[in-house]
């Protein structure tokens, strides 16, 4: 039996954890968890890529020596990460570009580029909702002054963690599937849309299917990995959401939560959906493992809960918050959470309480009232997006699984359970290394298919079930209100 690892690297931290799997159990352990601060230079923000990649050797010489303890080989090491961001590499392998933040997305690039071909037709031609964030607005505002030599290549942050473990150049189709330049059609880099941002096809990596060989870590890793050399590499869900999903249990009727800092809501489809509706409804198509489509909104998470301890220092720790919040107000107050200006607030408590007044409603003060406004806006977003998931693809969803660390928060579990009217299963919280580990296994063929893979999560780890409970919360009204906003 052979210890898998799987580096995943998250918005706000990154994690290592160590997984052994057979055809009965999968088991995941963390071994080494670290903070993504970003870098602030010239008034935007980048990663820290030094840093996060010397976190990441720590993690996998962790691994490596829990595999020494439990006496096995090291099986493979997969990345997965957020999505969008992109750096490049020289000939080399040299970085030519810093890795910088989707939080610095320029709008000016984004209406430059939205000018020569509309949204609408962004969308039908990737699946992807056009936000600035996407890969073709970034590109479109970093290259025109990037000086980059032939045999150069763009690569998006996990398969530069992939390449730095491997030399390989590639992109791996679930991290492309967000960049806005991936051509729904054909599944390969769509041309026109490259010109359009300015791209040399000749930057753009090959593309590479998840659950196949990237190469091996070199000898320059042997000592980190404590004396093993050449470690197989493998192409995971390089989308951390890909891989999360990867993880669900998914009957043909049930929908996902993929809920930690944010939030992604959809189903698992056969094929993109590509109408008016879904454009307008703000869903995107995201590639999943094994050629599934991920139909599905990008929603806020708990950021927003985040946000508000931050601003809450001396207040109660959450627990006695959340205790607090289970409590019904006697006016419910609801905001929509997908409010941009949510986003870029440097006061969110204040805010939520700006938006309940412009609304007409009681303003939440107390910081119970403050934790059960967003968590209670949470659950309408996600019965929002529940439903229309379920009418693009014509399906009438039976159960809402929840994954991520979301699905520890009780509170939300049983808050989207009354506010869609379906049961919530809860968990795997660690699903997006769950998912990781399971399509390494799924590369070496120490499993079969994604449906084994997730019949072994079913075993490994059971989900709690939350039944609808009904006439709490005035969700019709809630219903009402987001129509409006």
């Amino acid at each position: 039996m052979s210890v898998f690892l799987a580096v995943d690297l998250g918005a706000t931290s990154g994690r290592v954890s160590a997984g052994t799997i057979t055809p009965d159990l999968l088991e995941v352990r963390e071994v080494h968890r670290f903070p993504n601060v970003p870098l602030t230079r010239d008034g935007a923000s980048y990663w820290d890529v030094d840093r996060l990649w010397s976190e990441t050797l720590a993690g996998l010489a962790a691994g490596a020596r829990f595999a020494q303890d439990a006496d096995e080989q090291l099986g493979g090491i997969g990345v997965d990460s957020w999505g969008v961001d992109v750096a490049a590499v020289g000939p080399d392998g040299a970085p030519l570009m810093p890795l910088r933040s989707y939080r610095s997305a320029s709008p000016a690039a984004y209406e430059a580029v939205i000018d020569r071909i509309p949204a609408a037709d962004l969308f039908r031609r990737t699946g992807v909702q056009p936000m600035t964030i996407n890969t073709i607005f970034q590109l479109a505002e970093l290259l025109p002054g990037a000086q980059l030599p032939a045999g150069s290549t763009l690569l998006l942050t996990p398969d530069l963690w992939t390449f730095r473990l491997t030399g390989d150049r590639a992109a791996e189709r679930t991290i492309a599937s967000t960049t806005g330049l991936l051509s729904a059609a054909t599944g390969q880099w769509d041309g026109d849309l490259l010109a359009v941002a300015g791209v040399d096809p000749a930057l753009m990596p090959a593309l590479a299917e998840p659950a196949t060989a990237a190469g091996v870590s070199g000898p320059e890793l042997r000592s980190v990995l404590g004396g093993n050399g050449d470690v197989p590499v493998l192409r995971v869900g390089a989308h951390d959401t890909a891989s999360a999903v990867a993880a669900v249990p998914l009957g043909e009727a049930e929908a996902f939560v993929s809920c930690g800092t944010w939030a992604l809501v959809g189903v698992e489809h056969d094929r993109p959906v590509l109408t008016d509706a879904a454009f307008a409804s703000g869903f995107s198509n995201e590639s999943g493992v094994a050629g599934r489509t991920l139909v599905m909104r990008n929603l806020t998470g708990l950021w927003l809960l985040e946000q508000c301890l931050r601003a809450w220092p001396a207040k109660a720790a959450l627990p006695e918050l959340l205790r607090a919040a289970a409590v019904p107000a006697a006016q419910e107050a609801f905001i929509d959470v997908g409010d941009p200006d949510l986003v870029t607030s440097s006061d969110v408590p204040a805010h939520i309480r700006r938006m309940c007044r412009a609304t007409g409603q009681r303003e939440p003060v107390e910081p119970a009232e403050v934790v059960r406004c967003i968590l209670v806006s949470l659950a309408l977003a996600y019965r929002h997006t529940v439903g229309q998931a379920g009418s693009l693809t014509g399906r009438s969803v039976t159960a809402v699984r929840m994954v991520g660390g979301g699905c520890r928060n009780e509170l939300l579990c049983r808050l989207t359970a009354e506010a869609c009217g379906v049961p919530v299963l809860a968990g795997p919280s660690e699903a997006t290394s769950l998912g990781n580990l399971g399509v390494q296994a799924l590369a070496c063929g120490v499993i079969g298919s994604l449906a084994e893979l997730r019949r072994l999560v079913t075993v490994s780890a059971p989900a709690r079930r939350y039944p609808p409970e009904t006439g709490h919360v005035p969700w019709q009204r809630g219903d009402d209100l987001l129509a409006a906003s």
